[in-house]
């Protein structure tokens, strides 16, 4: 067998489950250790795998060489994981958003910097084929403004539901789109949310998030954006992204690009590689690469803060909140 990258996971839910999947099939990959609180179910996971199983983080940090690890829990809930491995020289993908608590966040950045590790996080949109074009398209066009939307229904996972532990939505699930928005149209200076609560779903259970939000985004290059999303749609999933540029719009659907009027530009090519986040994870510590990771801690850091100040704003009757209330002048 060639050089491997040996893997460990603290929190063995459902998008820790996705990942695992794809890492099984590259090679190079090795997941050696597993630990979660919930005993049975990271033990489920891990016999498949023959990796050993934990339920205690800082044991499993302190007893399995890792080269890296996945860091897969809810954003309320990351304590000091990110803090030990760096401290251990561990590269780190950390799953979205980085962290519910802004403190928290930049505490592990400090860590992530003075160690010098390699980190990733869970932005998968930026490896997609349609975001990877968009990217392109728009390399060398001005946007006047965008409009994304996310409605869908309310995940069956308790704390999902819970603001003080998902931060809702917009922070927990539309952030793919708020960071797209970030990777293809530069940084957003500050931003103004309102939202309602229990207008649409006013008999759901141990619900304290929103159930509709909308936000403006003010962007560094003068352009804006206007993000609309909501979990209360029942099964299923609508969603776009909707760009104003000169004497046209574009649109991205999943992975269809398009431009109206069909004649006003032409479409790029879809990319001649296409690697998924974690084989480009894989990829980049095996071989000491850290270019090839498109949403590193710092990067993803800001992602989160946009919406934290979306939350910030709507919580202060939508005042326009800047992003270096949350990250600092300093940033």
């Amino acid at each position: 067998m060639g050089r491997t990258v040996r893997i460990g996971f603290v929190g063995t839910g459902g998008i820790a489950g996705a990942h695992i999947g794809r890492l099984v099939d590259i090679p190079e990959a090795q997941i050696v250790a597993l630990c979660d609180i919930d005993e049975a179910r990271v033990r489920a996971k891990a016999e498949p795998l023959g990796a050993a199983v934990y339920t205690d983080s800082k044991k499993m940090l302190d007893e399995v060489k890792l080269d890296a690890l996945y860091v897969c829990v809810p954003p309320h809930v990351h304590g000091d994981v990110e803090l030990r491995a760096a401290a251990k020289g561990i590269h780190l993908f950390v799953e979205k958003p980085v962290n519910l608590y802004m403190d928290k966040a930049l505490e592990a950045w400090k860590a992530i910097r003075k160690a010098g590790v390699m980190t990733q996080v869970g932005y998968s949109m930026r490896y997609l084929p349609g975001a990877m074009r968009l990217k392109s398209f728009l390399a060398d066009k001005p946007v006047g403004t965008a409009h994304i939307f996310r409605w869908s229904g309310m995940p069956g996972t308790p704390w999902w539901r819970v603001y003080d532990q998902s931060g809702g939505q917009l922070v927990e699930q539309t952030t793919h789109q708020v960071d797209l928005l970030r990777w293809v149209m530069g940084e957003i200076d500050a931003v103004a949310a309102s939202y309602s609560f229990k207008r649409l779903l006013p008999g759901e259970p141990n619900m304290t998030i929103p159930d509709a939000q909308a936000a403006l985004l003010l962007f560094r290059s003068g352009a804006s954006a206007t993000v609309s999303t909501g979990c209360a749609a029942g099964k299923g999933y609508l969603g776009g992204m909707h760009f104003l540029i000169p004497n046209a719009r574009v649109s991205l659907d999943g992975d269809n690009l398009s431009v109206q009027p069909e004649d006003a530009y032409p479409v790029p090519p879809a990319p001649r590689e296409v690697v998924s986040i974690d084989a480009a994870f894989v990829r980049a510590v095996l071989n000491d690469q850290p270019g090839l990771l498109r949403s590193d801690f710092r990067d993803a850091l800001v992602s989160a803060a946009v919406t934290l100040a979306a939350n910030r704003s709507a919580e202060e009757g939508g005042r326009l909140v800047k992003l270096a209330e949350l990250l600092g002048e300093d940033f």
